[in-house]
């Protein structure tokens, strides 16, 4: 069967310009047709900028001869990386800050390290008071002895002559700073996943007199948290040619209706169509399958899933190792609980909390997910050390031999499987108490939790009520019932 490009991606393929942005929804053939776009102008030496390691190895197996694949570390590191190889620490610790800044006070060394790290990550030329906490995180310090104490981290860092240690962002800020001309060596730079790029990254990407083709979905933004931003949307893209694909490969039109829904409480006119033959929506798991993938808005919910199956028998697959899920902690949350703190494998509990009726209260006032999650498992799996001692003999390495795969819904970004299951935890994207700029960040990460179904997508309670409402004009203002029925946040 001889593959045929659509119009969307031909238009793409075809495209002659200084500036693209393709907006590309979930399983649209964005890889597919940059590959095409290479293929199509083997002439042009290009550039495909990866978001991490793995996604550039894969890359490296699909594109032809004329396109080298890094990630942006890459770039850097054989510029300035590799005169620090022996500084390089995976992040600073707040012990290195206070003995560089000759302290003992912990608030301004932590303040300081917090200060450092939201400069390494923005585009900025230097450290400055955008980059520090809010006021009411300052513990009373005076702002420039916070940005003081910043400015002298920088200047350590940075000097070549120094034993300060230094991160993998510090090299890229440094590469940033000195405003590569990456035309020397290609003439088109392929910028991936741009709704979650980097600053540091965007800014020099942004600044290059050659050809950019920017590739994202704005609605697969998640990690904004971490400081990511939107490059699709930056100042110097404002007369750049913008193109979409919208023609989904990965699904069928029962999951595109609800992905629908969410694009359009979103805020997005245009619709995702389902291309991918036929697939199915439901309520309840179907019987017989042989694997199914949870997906989980927290840690917690992802090891609350891993224990469920685990007492099942089944064998479970982790994404991303389960040592990323640090199942440890949940197991001192358990002991602390039990008061036997000599039992507890990190200090940190007891540190932090008088005692476990405290971070019940902490929990409950912050209404913080991941902490009453916690607790919840602690009840659900009494008694929980016996129960993670099962969960762990039920690890399998490869997916392959798995009967069910577990992950969070950020790690599962640009992945897929047949069988997807949602978590009863995700945050309510109805709940009139969030913020703007909470709901997009929730809508989003449901949107991608929903996407990684190729066949059959079982809804959690949220989305069932959202998909029951149907997609008028009205559902935007509607609120989900709490358990009572009743309207929450309402007079």
């Amino acid at each position: 069967m001889t593959w045929k490009n659509t119009a969307e991606q031909n238009a793409i393929i075809e495209w002659k310009g200084t500036h693209l942005v393709v907006n590309a929804f979930a399983g649209t053939g964005k890889t597919t047709t940059l590959v095409s776009y290479a293929e199509a102008n083997p002439e042009s030496r290009m550039l495909y900028l990866a978001y991490n390691r793995a996604v550039r190895d894969e890359a490296e197996r699909r594109f032809p001869y004329n396109v080298e694949c890094k990630t942006s570390h890459q770039l850097a590191w054989a510029r300035f990386g590799k005169h620090f190889r022996d500084r390089l620490t995976a992040s600073l610790r707040i012990t290195d800050v206070a003995r560089k800044l000759n302290t003992r006070h912990w608030p301004l060394a932590r303040l300081a390290l917090s200060g450092l790290n939201m400069f390494l990550c923005s585009a900025d030329p230097e450290p400055g008071l955008i980059h520090l906490p809010s006021e009411d995180d300052r513990h009373g310090l005076d702002a420039g002895k916070i940005l003081g104490a910043i400015q002298i981290l920088w200047y350590e860092m940075s000097r070549t002559d120094s034993v300060f240690p230094v991160t993998h962002d510090t090299y890229l800020k440094m590469f940033q700073l000195s405003q590569p001309d990456l035309s020397k060596r290609w003439d088109t730079i392929l910028f991936d996943e741009a709704q979650d790029a980097n600053p540091v990254t965007s800014a020099f990407v942004l600044n290059q007199p050659c050809r950019v083709i920017l590739f994202g979905d704005r609605y697969q933004q998640i990690y904004r948290f971490r400081g990511a931003d939107n490059a699709l949307n930056a100042r110097q893209l404002a007369q750049a040619d913008r193109l979409w694909l919208t023609a989904s490969f990965r699904f069928g039109p029962e999951v595109a209706r609800v992905a629908n829904i969410l694009l359009e409480r979103a805020g997005e006119e245009k619709r995702v169509a389902g291309n991918g033959g036929q697939d199915a929506v439901v309520s309840d798991l179907p019987a017989g399958a042989e694997h199914i993938t949870v997906l989980s808005r927290t840690v917690s919910g992802v090891i609350g899933s891993a224990l469920t199956a685990s007492l099942m028998e089944k064998k479970v697959f982790w994404v991303g190792g389960i040592e990323g899920y640090k199942t440890e902690e949940l197991e001192d949350l358990y002991w602390f609980s039990a008061d036997m703190p000599e039992k507890m494998q990190s200090p940190r509990l007891s540190r932090d909390y008088r005692d476990f009726d405290e971070y019940c209260s902490i929990a409950k006032a912050t209404q913080d997910v991941e902490m009453n999650q916690a607790i919840r498992l602690l009840d659900d799996f009494f008694p929980l050390p016996q129960k993670l001692a099962i969960m762990r003999r039920q690890v399998v390495s490869h997916e392959k031999e798995a009967q069910v795969t577990v992950s969070t819904a950020h790690r599962s970004k640009g992945l897929e499987w047949s069988v997807v299951m949602l978590s009863e935890d995700f945050t309510d994207i109805t709940d009139p108490l969030l913020s703007q700029e909470e709901r997009q960040d929730e809508t989003n990460l449901l949107y991608v939790a929903v996407t990684r179904a190729r066949k059959t997508l079982v809804l959690n309670e949220l989305m069932r009520w959202l998909s029951e409402a149907g997609e008028g004009d009205d559902e935007n203002d509607a609120v989900m019932p709490d358990d009572t029925g009743e309207i929450s946040g309402t007079e």
